[in-house]
């Protein structure tokens, strides 16, 4: 017969917190120890890390948008007038956003648009849409996701909620 401390009487637990997994093996005061130090440790650095983690929410985006971007049977499109948009870099921005909408609501194939695609929609010459692009990917809004072809970022996506949009409705309300 083993005694108490022996092998054998070790304390196996596992915690999961959210995406977090972590396994103590030992004596019990051991285990505890452990477990106590973790959650000091890791817990608050990790709810810490969420609270600054940028996210942007699907159904908020589409409440946002509404009047600005509309869905019709052929795909995404702007609905306001392109002087209302505030300048190319803005025109451009908006024209990625709709491209972001219509493909995580399944009406197109990607959420990326060629140079030759923001020309058409913006109604600006190629290198004013390669000179805004490069601005807006130095900013961090929009990223090249292949030749030629753009992304809006999670941060542009931010920054479009947080300052083109006002603007945009600042106007409309004016006009």
């Amino acid at each position: 017969m083993e005694k108490m401390g022996e092998r054998g009487e070790n304390l196996d637990l596992t915690v999961r917190y959210k995406d977090i997994e972590a396994k103590f093996t030992g004596r019990p005061d051991e285990v505890i120890r452990a477990l106590l130090s973790f959650i000091s440790r890791v817990l608050p650095a990790y709810d810490l890390a969420t609270q600054l983690t940028l996210s942007i929410d699907i159904e908020e985006l589409l409440r946002n948008v509404k009047g600005i971007i509309a869905i019709t049977p052929e795909g995404p499109v702007i609905t306001v007038p392109r002087s209302k948009l505030g300048g190319d870099r803005n025109a451009i921005l908006v024209s990625l956003v709709k491209a972001y909408v219509g493909y995580r609501i399944g009406r197109l194939e990607k959420d990326s648009l060629s140079v030759a695609d923001l020309t058409a929609a913006t109604g600006c010459k190629g290198g004013t849409v390669a000179a805004r692009l490069s601005e807006l990917t130095d900013m961090g809004l929009v990223e090249r996701v292949g030749r030629g072809e753009y992304k809006v970022t999670t941060l542009g996506l931010k920054f479009f909620l947080d300052e083109v949009l006002p603007k945009i409705r600042g106007e409309e309300d004016r006009g």
